[in-house]
């Protein structure tokens, strides 16, 4: 029973808050508590975790630090613990545990599928219940039949080739644009930022061969939104009400937004990617949803390509006589006018070539795969416990020198050409890279994305005489400052200039 005594001795003091303060006294030792607890032979804690925020801050600022932590302290790089705000996430570090989380049933992607959806991409709960519905061709969810769906549609054969034979017309045009803007200049010359210029070269054939010309008419920003996005990437996954990151959030809705109102159903658009509409459509989704998750798709296929092939220039560029070994292997794939005539030359002929492509995905690899344990599993000789969540890093595995030799933490542009019998210089083979999100076997689109890169790399350099605008350029390397979606950018700029090879001929 209170006396009056008792409520003499609470006057003038803020009981809502001081009942706040309590709560979140409380909360903290429990979330501080639960983030600590380990369970039978659970991965260990990674020390350095903060009170209520746990590893959540050090990620936040560097993911791949973070990381590259947990490669150091974990015995014989087993999976290891970190606490993101109270919550349990496993992080695997070794090749072969990931091959394994790959195959176990109980990891699951379907959640975090449904919750990107939302929290990043901005599709209705609306649309996110009714993706799980059936349609007339019993496909079932369209979160569970997607990579089927994806993989059968961007296989080797008829579908590939119409896929490539589209993007390649899309980037002779862009050649053909930007060579007419070459010849309208002081001198027939260029100067551009190099990760800028990549970017739309790239970007603009392969967004009109997936989509839709009408995408970039309406905004020709896109691919620059795409650069905001990427660096925006924390804010958007965060979780928190999109009010306070109104920009962030605006960004993306703009990109949906251009999708919407540019892509027609009687488009270029490749047939694949009308027909995942048509399955949205039959479900009752909205335009708006189909437009929302068909972005999802559009920058997936940007992800890896885009800086993978700026790597790729770059690497060339920095190491001439790597150029000259380049220029020399491709070379039978092209015709007098610069065109390609031969692309299996490039994709099965050119190990040099080859052997650059991989290790410039080695080089910048960034993305972070994220599942959820549906069930208890062991991988790595440790215990995952059911409703934790696991992430895959894709950097820490290919900076491991007893795999890929002391040089690891180098570009080398012959690593997967060399004999690898000299000391330190191991060449480990293709299969320990782990691109493409889901690695070397598991990505739907990594043929095309081969095709993509390969023949868009080669036919710039057939092109275009491409040189740093400072002889003295100082070295770039992969800026590992913020969680991505994507490939790596470099860490600083890159200005590069150059001419249109025909125009100088005609010149001298």
């Amino acid at each position: 029973m209170t006396t009056p005594f008792r409520l003499a001795a609470l006057e003038g003091i803020n009981l809502p808050l001081v009942a706040t303060g309590l709560a979140v006294i409380a909360a903290t030792v429990v979330i501080t508590q639960y983030g600590k607890r380990i369970r039978p032979n659970e991965p260990p804690l990674l020390p350095g975790g903060l009170p209520i925020f746990g590893h959540a801050l050090a990620f936040g600022k560097n993911p791949s630090k973070l990381f590259e932590a947990a490669s150091k302290w974990s015995t014989d790089s087993q999976p290891i613990s970190v606490s993101l705000l109270g919550n349990r996430v496993y992080i695997i570090l070794k090749s072969q545990d990931r091959q394994a989380a790959w195959k176990e049933k109980a990891v699951n992607f379907d959640e975090i599928m449904e919750w990107g959806a939302k929290t990043i991409y901005g599709l209705t709960e609306d649309a996110v219940r009714k993706m799980h519905l059936e349609d007339s061709t019993n496909t079932g969810s369209i979160y569970a039949s997607a990579h089927t769906f994806y993989r059968d549609n961007m296989a080797p054969g008829e579908k590939l080739n119409l896929m490539t034979t589209s993007f390649l017309h899309w980037m002779d045009k862009d050649i053909q644009d930007v060579t007419r803007q070459l010849e309208a200049a002081p001198g027939g010359e260029m100067k551009v930022n190099l990760a800028d210029w990549v970017r739309l070269r790239l970007g603009i054939p392969s967004t009109n061969a997936f989509l839709d010309p009408e995408v970039l008419q309406l905004d020709s920003n896109v691919l620059d939104r795409l650069v905001k996005m990427d660096t925006d990437f924390l804010l958007l996954s965060s979780g928190l009400p999109k009010w306070i990151h109104k920009d962030a959030h605006g960004n993306v809705s703009k990109m949906v937004e251009a999708i919407e109102n540019g892509y027609r159903r009687d488009s270029t658009a490749l047939h694949f990617m009308t027909s995942r509409m048509d399955q949205m459509a039959e479900r009752d989704i909205s335009w708006r949803d189909q437009a929302a998750a068909t972005f999802a798709v559009w920058q997936a296929l940007q992800a890896n390509a885009i800086p993978t092939a700026f790597w790729v220039i770059y690497g060339l560029l920095y190491y001439p006589e790597d150029r000259r070994r380049f220029e020399e292997e491709i070379a039978p794939a092209f015709d007098k006018s610069n065109r390609i005539v031969n692309l299996d030359h490039l994709v099965k002929n050119s190990p040099f070539l080859s052997s650059i492509f991989w290790e410039s995905m080695r080089y910048s690899a960034g993305s972070v795969s994220v599942r959820k344990l549906t069930d208890n599993v062991t991988i790595g000789g440790r215990t995952l416990y059911k409703d934790a969540m696991m992430m895959l890093p894709t950097r820490p595995p290919h900076f491991l020198p007893e795999v890929f030799g002391d040089d690891c933490n180098e570009w080398v542009a012959d690593r997967f050409v060399r004999d690898g019998t000299v000391p330190g210089k191991k060449n480990p083979g293709i299969r320990a890279v782990v691109p493409f999100g889901g690695g070397y076997t598991l990505c739907p689109g990594r043929h095309f994305a081969t095709n993509e890169i390969i023949s868009f790399v080669a036919t710039i350099f057939r092109n275009f005489d491409i040189t740093f605008c400072d002889p003295s350029h100082r070295e770039v390397r992969p800026k590992t400052e913020w969680p991505t979606l994507t490939g790596l950018p470099p860490d600083g700029d890159v200005f590069v200039k150059g001419f249109y090879f025909e125009f100088m001929a005609q010149l001298k």
